[in-house]
């Protein structure tokens, strides 16, 4: 094996050279992680699949779709169709997006309330033929009426049980994804504290 020579300080704080080998640095190196992260009680065990429940937040959100648990093959398949590919992509995915933000603010709306020079409008979502729509109304279309997104998307995404804009918005593998990502931006790789 070869050997690498590490600076390590004498008694008499003069420093002296002691030699270490590859085996007794991978052995220390499990041990400075396990110093690291023990104490921790942190885990999204039942989001993701058993190879990636060690791994970072941000490792995860670069990992294909299928790291999330649950997402076999077939969805995978729906998904790639999608042009979604990693954690990522689906956290981003903007039609969850719209959606999500859709379903969030169709609560708030007053049925026939809509002041004559409200400016409020979605057209840049929605298609032509659903842009004078309610949020409430909008929820119950089919996703394709998203504007972007073709007919043959509703099959694709009805594998997935998302057959309208309100299911699209509770997405539970876009709320993880997420959720991932977010957290991927307050995560620290040393685990420094600030």
């Amino acid at each position: 094996p070869v050997a690498i020579l590490a600076q390590a300080p004498s008694a008499a704080g003069t420093g002296i050279d002691r030699i270490r080998t590859p085996n007794q640095r991978a052995m220390a190196e499990p041990a400075q992680k396990k110093a690291r992260t023990e104490g921790y009680a942190l885990n999204i065990n039942a989001a993701v699949d058993k190879e990636w429940e060690a791994k970072s937040f941000r490792e995860i959100a670069a990992a294909p779709v299928e790291a999330l648990q649950g997402i076999g093959p077939k969805g995978k398949e729906q998904l790639e169709k999608l042009k979604i590919t990693t954690v990522k992509d689906l956290a981003d995915w903007k039609y969850f997006k719209v959606a999500q933000a859709i379903a969030i603010l169709a609560p708030k709306e007053t049925a026939g309330q809509r002041h004559a020079d409200t400016q409020l409008n979605i057209n840049k979502a929605m298609d032509k033929a659903h842009e004078t729509k309610s949020l409430t109304e909008i929820l119950d279309l089919p996703p394709s009426a998203l504007q972007g997104l073709a007919e043959w998307t509703d099959k694709a995404l009805g594998e997935l049980g998302i057959t309208n804009i309100s299911k699209l918005a509770e997405f539970k593998y876009a709320h993880w994804a997420q959720s991932i990502c977010t957290l991927a931006d307050h995560e620290s790789a040393d685990f420094a504290s600030k």
